[in-house]
């Protein structure tokens, strides 16, 4: 009985050590943006077929 006892509270040690680390994990994202290219390349003689 002692020893089923102690199993039983290692096993919840054991999960309880990996659920209470990412509980209330808080983390900053940083979202770098490209620059936006505002100007736009002309070919010559270039015309889109359909």
């Amino acid at each position: 009985m002692k020893k089923i006892v102690i199993v039983a509270f290692v096993a919840a040690l054991f999960a309880s050590a990996f659920s209470g680390c990412t509980l209330h994990e808080a983390v900053e994202i940083e979202i770098i943006r490209p620059p936006q290219v505002q100007d736009t390349v002309t070919i010559p003689d270039w015309e889109l077929k359909e």
